[in-house]
C-alpha cells in the first residue's frame, strides 16, 4: 500500500524516527487540520482490513501536560493509594499523541447513530477537533479496559459534547482509542 502524501509533516521527531506509517505534524494547525482531513479520506474510501496503517503524531507529551495529567488524577482519585494509580496512568515525557486511520474507521462504523440521532454521526470536523479536545483540563475520567489504561476526554460543543478516549501504551505512547459524540 501506499502512503498519504502529508503535507508539512515529518517522518522523524529530532532524532527520533518514526514507526512506518506515521508522520508528525507538530506547532502547525493549519497542516494538522488538513492532515487529518488526509487520513479521514484515506481512512473511510480504503476499508480493506489489510489496509496499511497510516497514522498522525500530533502532539509530544511535555513536562507541563505530564504534570497537569498527573493533577488530575489526584483530583480524580484522592490522596488515598495514589502512588499505585500514579503508577497506572503515568504519562512519561516524551509519549507521543497518535492518531490513525483505525481509529477513524472504528467511529464512523460504530458511532455513526444516523439512524437514531442525525447530531451524533463523526464527520471530519469531529476528527480535527481531536487536538483540542486532548487537553488535561478535559479530562473526565481514568479507567482500566483490558489492562490497558484509559484517559477520557470531553468537550462541549455547540451541537453536544466530543468524547475523546485515549489508551496510554508503554512504547507507542498515546493512541487514541475511540471518539463519538453525546447530548
Amino acid at each position: 500500500m501506499k502512503s498519504i502524501p502529508f503535507k508539512n509533516a515529518s517522518d522523524s521527531i529530532g532524532r527520533r524516527r518514526l514507526p512506518s506509517g506515521l508522520v508528525a505534524v507538530l506547532d502547525d494547525p493549519e497542516s494538522l487540520s488538513l492532515a487529518i482531513a488526509q487520513l479521514h479520506e484515506y481512512a473511510t474510501r480504503n476499508r480493506e482490513s489489510n489496509r496499511h496503517r497510516q497514522g498522525v503524531v500530533f502532539r509530544v507529551v511535555q513536562a507541563w501536560e505530564s504534570q497537569a495529567i498527573r493533577h488530575k488524577l489526584y483530583d480524580y482519585t484522592g490522596s488515598k493509594n495514589i502512588s499505585t494509580y500514579d503508577a497506572i496512568f503515568a504519562v512519561p515525557l516524551g509519549h507521543l499523541h497518535v492518531l490513525d486511520d483505525s481509529l477513524i474507521s472504528h467511529a464512523c462504523n460504530r458511532h455513526a447513530a444516523a439512524e437514531t440521532n442525525p447530531d451524533l454521526v463523526m464527520n471530519l470536523v469531529d476528527f480535527q477537533r481531536i487536538p483540542e479536545v486532548i487537553d488535561p483540563r478535559h479530562i473526565t475520567e481514568f479507567s482500566v479496559v483490558k489492562e490497558m489504561p484509559r484517559i477520557v476526554y470531553q468537550k462541549e460543543y455547540t451541537n453536544g459534547w466530543l468524547v475523546v478516549v485515549e489508551e496510554i501504551q508503554a512504547i507507542a505512547g498515546l493512541s487514541v482509542k475511540t471518539i463519538y459524540k453525546k447530548k
